[in-house]
């Protein structure tokens, strides 16, 4: 008996082993033909279509996943309409939703935020049930930039009709996104509608409304919110508990600041030293230095170790009672435990000296600095010059504002208006012009200022005709 052609001997139909043997050498095909491409302009998918057509076989959803992953990865983004065109006229093909979240995904990266939605509105016409998965990829997307977050909105109103339920990973989605965007109102909106839908908010939900509150909120908002948070039972971490007492102590509820770090420790958990650092600070503004004492003592029995900044929040406590010696003390006390002092510090001591008038130890300060290699900053040279001023050393006051500016740094108002002052009283107009002239520049002068040069050009003026040209050009 003659055998009929081998193909319709062989294959009077295709077995499904047939089948994923003939996709796997029609993809093998494709790969190989794509490779070889040399003009960009190129149809992809039709070179897809003839690769399954040889093999008389339709394209499988993996093969689109992968030829809308070629011509996106190439930015041959005018190509993937018509891919979806012709997905979308297979109407025996199940098309799975992966497809659309790595397409969604893809449009996203590419700044094509509206192609990104309307393909979320399509999903259905592909015979595929949109779920949250889609979703939660279109609004991560969306809530990435504060201009896109009007798109959010759209979106939300027409997801119902797509019979998509909200999950709790979807308010998660929304409520960052309006922390991050300081739309803490809205947040705690959204945070009472997931508990009113019976979801349970996790910890990191609460903590991202609590540092929102605390950037943005007020005290009584923050306090509440605290409490609410406490029970649905999460503890905020000691960074929150620091957080928050930053918050009363900016508003000078520095008492109430420090209930909050007892009651921190009356849950059994160590304080963070940024949370002593900001009580300490706060009772240093409120001048309560007894406190600043017992608390700074505590840290140390606690075994906490205090770094630079609780160190210059001591000093300045010391300072501001006169206690000199015990500050500058203090120097030494960080050295022996690594703690290195740094500009900060010695401005502390020196803006203490100088307002006792103390010129030897503004000296021995000094001296330190060059010996530790401490650089002087804009607030050094403030000081300096304004403690000169005020023991009436108005020229060498003048020197250090010359050499202030040499270094780069910019002064204060409040330094020029002085040393302007000053200039005036000893009849130095050229010396005040030119710093009014620096003043011109990056702050303006205040009416004090002007006031002082009137003065003393009209006084001048009735000793002597006043040469203003000859000032000017010699400025």
């Amino acid at each position: 008996m003659r055998l009929r052609s081998c193909k319709s001997a062989r294959f009077p139909y295709k077995g499904k082993w047939q089948e994923s043997f003939s996709e796997l050498l029609a993809m093998e095909t494709f790969k190989r033909k794509v490779a070889e491409l040399q003009d960009r302009t190129t149809n992809v998918f039709s070179i897809l279509l003839n690769c399954f057509q040889k093999y008389e076989i339709n394209p499988t959803p993996s093969a689109y996943s992968f030829v809308i992953k070629y011509v996106s990865h190439r930015c041959l983004f005018s190509q993937i309409p018509a891919i979806l065109d012709h997905l979308e006229q297979e109407k025996t093909l199940e098309v799975p939703e992966k497809i659309f979240l790595d397409l969604i995904q893809v449009y996203g990266k590419a700044n094509k935020l509206q192609d990104a939605i309307n393909i979320f509105y399509r999903i259905p016409k592909f015979r595929c049930t949109p779920s949250v998965h889609s979703l939660n990829s279109l609004l991560s997307l969306l809530c990435k930039k504060k201009e896109s977050l009007l798109l959010v909105q759209d979106v939300l109103m027409k997801t119902p009709e797509m019979k998509i339920r909200f999950e709790a990973s979807t308010f998660h989605i929304l409520i960052r996104a309006l922390c991050r965007n300081g739309k803490v109102g809205s947040a705690l909106e959204l945070l009472k509608t997931m508990q009113l839908e019976e979801y349970n908010p996790e910890a990191k939900i609460y903590s991202m409304v609590l540092s929102s509150l605390c950037r943005h909120g007020g005290v009584t908002e923050v306090l509440s919110f605290l409490e609410d948070m406490k029970t649905a039972g999460h503890l905020p971490t000691a960074m929150e508990y620091n957080s928050v007492i930053d918050v009363l102590v900016k508003e000078g509820k520095v008492n109430h600041a420090h209930s909050l770090l007892e009651e921190l420790k009356s849950e059994g958990r160590r304080p963070h030293v940024l949370s002593y650092n900001s009580v300490l600070h706060g009772f240093c503004l409120a001048n309560d230095f007894q406190n600043v004492e017992e608390l700074f003592d505590e840290m140390l029995v606690m075994g906490l170790l205090p770094n630079i900044f609780t160190f210059n929040i001591y000093i300045s406590s010391l300072s501001q009672q006169g206690k000199f010696e015990r500050a500058y003390r203090m120097i030494s006390c960080m050295d022996k435990i690594g703690c290195k002092p740094d500009t900060q510090t010695f401005n502390i001591l020196l803006a203490g000296y100088t307002k006792a008038g103390e010129k030897e130890k503004i000296r021995g300060v000094k001296k330190e600095m060059v010996e530790k290699r401490i650089q002087w900053n804009s607030n050094t040279y403030s000081i300096l010059i304004e403690g000169l001023l005020h023991n009436c050393e108005t020229l060498e006051a003048y020197r250090l504002f010359k050499e202030m500016l040499g270094n780069g740094f910019v002064p204060q108002p409040s330094t020029c208006n002085a040393l302007v002052c000053s200039l005036c009283e000893m009849g130095k107009h050229t010396e005040a012009l030119r710093v009014l002239e620096v003043m011109s520049k990056p702050i303006s002068p205040d009416a004090v200022v002007w006031e002082a040069l009137l003065y003393q050009f009209m006084l001048d003026f009735r000793r002597k005709p006043f040469d203003f040209e000859g000032i000017i050009g010699d400025s």
